[in-house]
């Protein structure tokens, strides 16, 4: 990487600092002061802008981070369009240090600044990409009074740090992102979920197995820890997640078990190995089990909204398509609504029609294939629904 800077203590602060700031963002103004005091730049900023928006994601200065009303400072050369080439890394200068970085496989990818410091003032980019732009600006007049040549040279060093730390930022943002959706859709299911360690310890559990537990005397999750308050239960609960955790692979054993909450309904308990498609192995990576818990308020998992906008069927079609699902015979489903039986029968007929199923047990069947999705409680529904549970009754 061409001349190494002698031992600097300026330079390893700012240096740590970089890769700091690139797992906590709060950490980037006081990384962004250092660097202004280290290479003389003036006013320094950090910017990831949002192409296909406009508008810019996050903008750093030392004084601080700001999510709103950041626009592109003046000078700063603005991202290429969505579909142009991108130039991650590049400055806009003829002239400089220059310095190559390889990337894993990839193809070196040259890094440029300017000696007299245009690249930052034209923004400098770190990340290009279809989608963001992540860009470096400052002023050529900062701290200290540097020539020419050191400047140059303290920016060549510190430059492709930024660059490798805000491919480590975007990519980070890129699994918190994607780790945040994972867990807004398990929110969305009907029954309790939770991954836990050997020893009990909680990693994750979603709104239902909170809510149960919460409600439920017999258990208790306390310091991220699940714990049963009666010794049997805690000995059976520790069985299933030692036999779902052994040695990860074909010892590994699913085990189930009926549990009686405190208000006395029954909920099954089920614990299952989990193992991810690509495990990453290390001191840290402990072994882990899913325990599902099955939610008792629900005697049927369908959603009247789903079947209304999978197969266009009518809010009374769908009532007596749950109630069919759930083992209520024709008259029983007649008495519940106010119907007559024959009145039951053409909605059957209409429903039969709509969802390309000729017999009842066709039907049956197909409704139990559906995803037990709550389209209210998901907020999909147009908000001038009734708000009441189609699937709870009957």
């Amino acid at each position: 990487m061409g001349e190494h800077p002698s031992v600097d203590e300026d330079f390893h602060r700012l240096v740590d600092s970089i890769y700091e700031s690139a797992m906590d963002v709060a950490a980037m103004p006081a990384a962004l002061d250092l660097f202004s005091r280290y290479t003389g730049t003036g006013s320094p900023r950090y910017l990831i802008w949002d192409k296909l928006a406009g508008h810019a994601r996050l903008g750093v200065t030392p004084h601080g981070c700001f999510t709103s009303g950041i626009g592109l400072p003046d000078g700063v050369i603005p991202p290429s369009a969505p579909g142009q080439p991108a130039h991650a890394g590049t400055a806009h200068a003829t002239s400089g240090a220059a310095l190559a970085m390889e990337d894993g496989g990839a193809s070196a990818v040259d890094v440029a600044v300017a000696a007299d410091g245009s690249g930052l003032e034209q923004g400098f980019r770190l990340v290009d990409t279809a989608e963001i732009c992540v860009l470096m600006s400052g002023t050529r007049t900062g701290h200290g009074r540097l020539d020419g040549t050191a400047r140059e040279r303290r920016l060549a060093h510190v430059m492709p740090h930024w660059v490798r730390a805000a491919r480590m930022q975007q990519r980070n943002f890129e699994l918190s992102g994607l780790a945040s959706l994972g867990l807004a859709g398990l929110d969305t299911l009907d029954f309790g979920v939770m991954v836990l360690q050997a020893d009990m310890r909680v990693r994750y559990a979603n709104s239902w197995a909170e809510a149960l537990v919460q409600a439920d005397s017999h258990l208790a999750l306390e310091q991220g820890v699940l714990h049963a308050r009666d010794a049997s239960l805690q000995a059976v609960l520790q069985r299933l997640l030692e036999g779902a955790v052994r040695g990860r692979g074909a010892d590994a054993a699913a085990g189930s078990w009926m549990h009686i909450t405190s208000g006395g309904q029954p909920v099954p308990i089920i614990v299952t190995p989990l193992v991810s498609r690509q495990p990453v192995e290390g001191p840290w990576q402990l072994p882990a089990a899913m325990m599902l818990f099955g939610n008792s308020e629900s005697r049927s998992v369908l959603d009247a909204a789903v079947l209304t906008s999978l197969f266009g069927l009518s809010r009374k079609e769908s009532i007596i398509a749950i109630r069919l699902a759930a083992g209520e015979t024709l008259n029983e489903i007649a008495e519940r609504e106010f119907l007559s039986p024959h009145t039951v029968r053409v909605h059957i007929r209409d429903t039969l029609r709509k969802t390309g199923t000729h017999r009842q047990s066709e039907l049956v069947r197909l409704l139990h294939l559906l995803p037990g999705v709550n389209l209210m409680r998901a907020r999909a529904c147009p908000a001038d629904r009734p708000r009441e549970k189609q699937g709870k009754n009957g």
